[in-house]
């Protein structure tokens, strides 16, 4: 299969040559500045725990940077680029960094970006902080025992994974890693996107050559969607899947990832739902899903949303480690102040439960209950 993708490639990109006129009109691509903030604010009432104190008030950040810009070339190809600078980060300073190209064949991605299946995932709307994107960590804190052992919420297998995501999954929980993509024009509604991934251990940001007899490498992943509108009323549907073809692991296991999804809109009601699911992924095995509605009406909208995830855990010497679920649900509510200027807040309530060995039972089953108010600020 990536040989085949890999020819195709090569087909386009001749074809693109073989029809560049020899005189140069177009326009050198020039950049342009867009991104977004967001500044949240809000009390968390967490269960207590013997010389730990998650309660209080917390301020949290996000915000990028976008750098894009675009050139129509003579032989009617569109080239352009995106680069995506981290307003907040003590790590990875970029975040998606990569090259697009249209035409009437559809779209090719190079570079550091989400696979096909993350991108072409659909879910259940959120109007606050995100519900399967990620924003629970910082208002649910993973306590520890004495011993240190703790119920791991944001470390093995939580975002782009079942535990922490229904919708937008990666096989293996990769995040932007180099790689190819290709994408077809939508056609009566559907659309269908491929990704190959080289070097699914290295991250994003990483040229290496991956050595295939010890690293996660050649990874495949697919996404199939369709949406459409009906006078007042919409819907959307996919299925995604991605596996990888070379593994470190010494078995022959194939890791793989499903999500499917599922959204219907009538009026300003929506309703949606999906699910994921991890195989042969080790610690990160498991499956998640959520389901809720909203309304929406001129510049207001509210949301009632449930996840629930979970982590399958490994057997070592009879003992089950790593295993966690987390269930979720939040109200949320958005109002729009102005042209890129949202008011969202949140009420939520998520509880983590575990039946790993090792975690003493005094803190293998914590909750909180939370209230955010916040303003995203789009340019």
């Amino acid at each position: 299969m990536r040989k085949v993708l890999l020819g195709t490639t090569a087909m386009v990109a001749a074809g693109m040559l073989a029809s560049a006129p020899s005189a140069i009109a177009a326009e050198k691509l020039k950049l342009g500045v867009s991104g977004y903030m967001e500044q949240w604010f809000g009390y968390s009432a967490q269960d207590g725990v013997s010389g730990q104190d998650f309660s209080g008030f917390n301020q949290i950040s996000d915000a990028e940077v976008f750098f894009k810009g675009s050139t129509e070339l003579d032989n009617g190809l569109t080239v352009g680029v995106d680069v995506q600078l981290e307003g907040n980060t003590g790590g990875d300073q970029i975040d998606e960094s990569y090259m697009w190209i249209n035409g009437s064949f559809g779209q090719f991605i190079l570079g550091s970006e989400n696979t096909a299946q993350y991108k072409m995932g659909y879910g259940p709307s959120d109007f606050g902080i995100g519900l399967i994107s990620g924003d629970q960590p910082s208002w649910v804190t993973p306590v520890a025992d004495a011993d240190g052992d703790k119920i791991n919420l944001t470390g093995k297998g939580y975002w782009r994974n079942p535990m922490g995501s229904s919708s937008w999954v990666e096989v293996l929980g990769m995040n932007d890693t180099q790689g190819v993509s290709y994408y077809t024009p939508r056609f009566q509604g559907v659309q269908i996107g491929l990704t190959y991934t080289p070097d699914v251990s290295a991250g994003e940001d990483n040229g290496s050559m991956p050595n295939r007899d010890k690293d996660n490498a050649d990874a495949i992943s697919a996404g199939v969607n369709y949406k459409q509108s009906f006078d007042n009323a919409s819907v959307g549907a996919s299925l995604t899947y991605g596996t990888v073809t070379r593994t470190m692991a010494d078995d022959d296991s194939d890791p793989s990832a499903l999500s499917m999804g599922l959204t219907v809109g009538v009026g300003g009601f929506g309703i949606g739902a999906s699910y994921a699911a991890f195989d042969d992924s080790g610690v990160k095995n498991g499956e998640g899903y959520a389901v809720g509605a909203n309304y929406a009406t001129g510049p207001w909208g509210l949301s009632l949303t449930y996840f629930h995830g979970e982590r399958d855990g490994t057997m070592m010497d009879d003992m089950l480690m790593d295993q966690a679920a987390l269930n979720t649900v939040h109200l949320s509510a958005k109002y729009a102040l102005g042209p890129g200027v949202t008011a969202k807040g949140t009420l939520g309530h998520a509880s983590i439960e575990s039946d790993d060995t090792a975690i003493d039972e005094s803190v293998d089953d914590i909750s909180a209950t939370y209230l955010v108010v916040g303003v995203a600020v789009s340019y």
